[in-house]
């Protein structure tokens, strides 16, 4: 079944249950651009999914039919976007053949997102596939150079728990490219979404519960700094901020802990050079 653009067909088959058991639903999610089409499949029921699938045509021929495998052992297959669609096709690169974007989620109460991106290669004339995991952050897709093409803005799952709990975690921005079959960190030649960020994890960090635990906001706003040339400065204003007493530790119990650990962060993930 063809659809201009990109389209949705959601099936429902109530399968036979026991007396107040909930209905499983068969749903089978489609996208199509120009020749390619790519159907997403899963059943659910009382909020799990199973049996995932991916079918991916090229024309008349079918180039991939597989069930989907967990990435880890105890993880599961579920629909990244779920109520929405969770499968696109759209151009990621400068060929003109459109790449597969599968968005997952392999269970948790806030972990983990991935996509699987699916890219036809001409000399075998089949799909490979690129997985790439955002952890406990998601992703939206913006062309922020407007060259016509998008970039995944996303955020840096390493932050989390790394200096607080999760919930008075920050995250810096990040911002990743797709081309030739692979996923790169771009984010430095986007200064200006890099300051906008700098000023949301600031401003974050001094309203309501989080000015008392705020290290991990004031982490994240530093990374931002250092990714447009600011280290120097932003440690200046953290120890100015200590001085002031609104300076949150986190799992740090002193603030030269705090900085060294986050000195040596910033340098081990490269936010921070030597």
């Amino acid at each position: 079944m063809k659809l201009a653009g990109l389209a949705v067909v959601i099936g429902t088959l109530l399968f036979a249950m026991p007396a107040g058991a909930a209905p499983t639903r068969h749903v089978v999610e489609t996208a199509v651009s120009g020749t390619v089409e790519a159907d997403f499949s899963y059943d659910y029921a009382g909020y799990r999914f199973t049996h995932p699938h991916l079918t991916i045509k090229r024309g008349d021929a079918v180039l991939v039919d597989t069930d989907l495998k967990p990435l880890t052992s105890y993880g599961e297959v579920d629909p990244g976007r779920y109520p929405q669609k969770s499968i696109a096709v759209r151009n990621l690169d400068s060929d003109p053949e459109p790449e597969v974007i599968l968005d997952l989620y392999w269970g948790g109460a806030h972990c983990c997102w991935y996509t699987q991106v699916y890219r036809y290669v001409l000399a075998t004339g089949s799909y490979s596939a690129r997985t790439h995991v955002w952890g406990n952050v998601d992703y939206r897709f913006a062309d922020l150079d407007s060259n016509g093409l998008p970039e995944f803005v996303s955020a840096d799952d390493r932050f989390a728990y790394q200096f607080t709990s999760f919930a008075g975690s920050g995250f810096p921005i990040r911002i990743w490219s797709y081309r030739d079959g692979r996923f790169s960190d771009v984010s430095r030649q986007f200064p200006t979404q890099i300051r906008r960020d700098a000023r949301r994890q600031w401003h974050w960090a001094f309203i309501g519960q989080s000015r008392s635990d705020n290290a991990g906001l004031l982490a994240a706003w530093a990374a931002d700094q250092c990714l447009v040339h600011h280290c120097r400065p932003a440690f200046r204003q953290l120890e100015v901020l200590r001085r002031q007493h609104r300076l949150g530790l986190g799992w740090d119990r002193t603030a030269r802990a705090f900085f060294r650990h986050l000195r040596r962060f910033l340098q081990r993930t490269g936010y921070m050079t030597r």
